[in-house]
């Protein structure tokens, strides 16, 4: 009989900077809607399967923070700004940051998240985007700060929430409410992913 031991490491570097309290890096935030819940979540099929998780201290403390709102980084502020509101500089940021996901598994299959990337172009370099971002109308940039967080979402959340199902179906034309909820819904998420893995060790 072969006997082996799963071991899930789920880390992340600690991304607030203490003097600004703004993050650097957005991973904590958007891989909690793309990985934790999930993977301890699919033991709910399998209750005779035995899973060893080690989540470090430094994750535990970014997700509390998400999960209380009291956690602020550059690409979640420029995704709860108005589309109409943003700079040129700031368009720029989010063409050049907004497609940081992977193309084949997070964008191609979306149309309109497609559509937004062939219009800014898949090799463009940062300094293109002063002419390129003139091109992209209001909704253009509200659509791309709605996919950028939505296509993290996992499979079971676009399965199991009725807002994030709603947000896939629609798939363009979002509203300024559809992002604020959107991020509701991320935070809600960082709050039940450690009280589902105390729930499983129980």
């Amino acid at each position: 009989m072969i006997k082996l031991a799963f071991l899930w490491h789920q880390h992340q570097p600690f991304y607030k900077d203490l003097s600004t309290g703004q993050y650097a890096l957005p991973w904590v935030r958007l891989h909690a809607t793309k990985d934790y819940y999930d993977m301890v979540a699919i033991l709910d099929q399998f209750p005779k399967i035995k899973l060893n998780f080690n989540l470090v201290p430094s994750l535990l403390v970014q997700l509390e923070d998400y999960a209380r709102g009291g956690a602020t980084d550059q690409f979640l502020e420029l995704t709860l700004k108005p589309a109409k509101e943003l700079t040129e500089d700031e368009h720029i940021f989010v063409l050049h940051n907004f497609f940081m996901v992977n193309w084949d598994n997070m964008i191609k299959p979306y149309p309109r998240y497609r559509e937004l990337l062939e219009k800014r172009g898949r090799h463009t370099v940062l300094k293109e985007l002063k002419r390129i971002q003139i091109y992209f109308r209001e909704q253009d940039y509200r659509d791309l700060q709605v996919w950028f967080n939505l296509s993290w979402m996992d499979s079971y959340w676009k399965k199991n929430d009725p807002l994030v199902k709603e947000l896939f179906a629609k798939g363009k034309n979002f509203t300024e409410e559809d992002k604020i909820a959107l991020i509701n819904k991320q935070r809600e998420i960082c709050s039940k992913i450690v009280k589902k893995y105390k729930e499983v060790q129980e």
